[in-house]
C-alpha cells in the first residue's frame, strides 16, 4: 500500500522546547496580567517554577488508559491553580478558573515560532509530494494549532491532541483511531514521533513509524526508521509513495 499521511507530534519533531518554553512562560505572563493584573515577569516566573516541580503536579494522577483523560484535566487544572497561589493572586471562582484551564495552552502559545529550521521547508517539500499532513500530540488541540500556527495551512489531515481524541496514550488504540478517522488503510500511514514507545505502538497497530531522534541519543528504534531530522525523512516518503 502507498504512504498517503503523514502524522507528526509537535515537541522535539516539529518544535524545539528550548526555544518553546520560555516563549509559553512570557506568553502566560501577557495572558494573565491583562486578566488578573501583576506583572508579567511574576505570573512567568510563577510558570516556570511549576514547570520545574511538573512531577509533583501529576504524582497521584495516572494518565494511561481508558480513565486517564479524568486525570489529564485535573493535571492541568491543578497547574494552572498553582499560578495564583504562586503569585499570591486570588483565585477566580472554579468555573472561571476550569475554563482558564482549558483556553490557556492555545493562548499562551500563540506568537511563539518555536519550530526547528529544517521544520517549514520539509512539511512544504512533502505536501508537494501528494501527502496529506496530521498531527497526533499529548498536547490540546488549541495548543497543537496556535504552536504550529507558522505553517497550519500545510496540516489539511487530521490533528487529534489529547483532548479531541478523549486519550492521552499514544498507544495502538490510538493509533488504530487516527487511521479510522482518516479513513484510509493503516499501512498508508507513517507516524514520526520523537519516542520510542509510540513508535513502537504505531508499528503494533499495523501503522509505519519513524523515531526522530535529533539529540542523536539513540542507536536502535522499535520503529521502522530511525531518523536524525526531517531532511533524513524526505527520501523514506519518496520510496514509499
Amino acid at each position: 500500500m502507498a504512504l498517503t499521511h503523514l502524522f507528526f507530534d509537535v515537541h522535539d519533531v516539529l518544535i524545539d522546547n528550548a526555544l518553546n518554553i520560555p516563549c509559553y512562560a512570557t506568553g502566560i505572563g501577557r495572558v494573565l496580567v491583562e486578566r488578573y493584573g501583576g506583572s508579567e515577569d511574576a505570573w512567568a516566573a510563577a510558570n516556570r517554577k511549576v514547570i520545574a516541580d511538573w512531577d509533583s503536579y501529576y504524582t497521584d494522577l495516572n494518565l494511561s488508559g481508558d480513565e486517564g483523560m479524568h486525570d489529564y484535566f485535573e493535571g492541568m487544572f491543578r497547574t494552572t491553580r498553582a499560578l495564583f497561589r504562586l503569585t499570591g493572586t486570588p483565585e477566580p471562582p472554579f468555573e472561571e478558573l476550569w475554563a482558564l484551564t482549558l483556553e490557556l495552552p492555545g493562548l499562551a502559545t500563540k506568537g511563539c515560532d518555536a519550530l526547528y529550521p529544517d521544520a517549514r521547508d520539509a512539511l512544504s517539500r512533502l505536501r508537494d509530494l501528494g501527502l496529506t499532513l496530521g498531527v497526533v500530540s499529548g498536547a490540546p488541540e488549541n495548543q497543537i494549532r496556535t504552536s504550529l500556527e507558522p505553517v497550519i495551512d500545510l496540516f489539511t489531515g487530521l490533528i487529534s491532541g489529547s483532548d479531541t481524541a478523549d486519550r492521552f496514550d499514544k498507544d495502538e488504540e490510538r493509533y488504530l483511531a487516527v487511521a479510522l478517522r482518516s479513513g484510509v488503510p493503516r499501512d498508508s500511514c507513517l507516524i514520526v514521533d520523537d519516542k520510542a514507545d509510540p513508535t513502537a505502538a504505531a508499528r503494533r497497530a499495523g501503522l509505519l513509524s519513524a523515531q526522530c531522534d535529533r539529540a542523536r541519543r539513540v542507536q536502535r528504534s522499535p520503529a521502522h526508521y530511525l531518523i536524525r531530522n526531517l531532511v533524513e525523512l524526505m527520501p523514506i516518503c519518496e520510496a514509499l509513495i
